[in-house]
């Protein structure tokens, strides 16, 4: 993307943002940084990055384990892949993909007042291996590369592990960065662990 484009981007993005917060009628001080965190973190899906090395599994398990409602646990992960995705375009497995955002969504939530570096690799470890089974299990049904068969599934998940490492890694990364950050803002101003 021509760098002039990434500010009309963020623009855009930060409009949406604010309107969705509107309709969803969520102006909560929290939930709005939270959301905030997650859309501006969906934006490095927009710059060069290794294949599956994405800070979208971290977001959605951050979501989860932050937001405070169902509405907005499921809603505002799901919001951030779809603006990045309107700018980066669809793909075949969208809905594995949005599919995986929400059961990753769900594992943050059981996390919720349990945060501890045990139950971020539990989460970390596990939203990995459910997005590599699920998007790859998709893969073999829809696209066509592989045999219908056990064979044609298996060879397909051989060939997939190759991505796997940069799905883990990607996803402590971020969900260090995340977590800590977040767990820094709270210290910093403690009406946030209030709300």
């Amino acid at each position: 993307m021509p760098p002039k484009l990434f500010p009309d981007t963020l623009k855009k993005t930060g409009f949406i943002l604010v309107l969705f917060c509107l309709i969803c009628n969520v102006m909560h001080i929290k939930i709005l940084l939270i959301a905030s965190i997650i859309f501006l973190v969906s934006l490095t899906r927009l710059v060069p990055h290794l294949p599956n090395f994405s800070p979208i599994l971290a977001l959605a398990i951050f979501g989860g384990a932050y937001l405070p409602n169902k509405k907005t646990v499921f809603l505002i992960p799901i919001s951030a892949m779809f603006l990045s995705d309107l700018i980066l375009g669809f793909h075949s497995q969208i809905y594995a993909v949005y599919g995986c955002i929400l059961i990753l969504s769900f594992l943050g939530s059981t996390i919720q007042n349990k945060i501890n570096i045990r139950n971020l690799a539990i989460t970390g470890i596990s939203g990995s291996l459910i997005f590599f089974i699920v998007t790859n299990f998709s893969v073999w049904l829809g696209d066509n590369l592989y045999p219908l068969t056990l064979n044609g599934l298996i060879q397909c998940y051989v060939m997939a592990i190759p991505f796997f490492h940069n799905t883990l890694i990607s996803t402590f990364i971020f969900l260090a960065i995340l977590f800590t950050g977040y767990s820094f803002a709270e210290k910093k101003y403690q009406f946030l662990k209030k709300i």
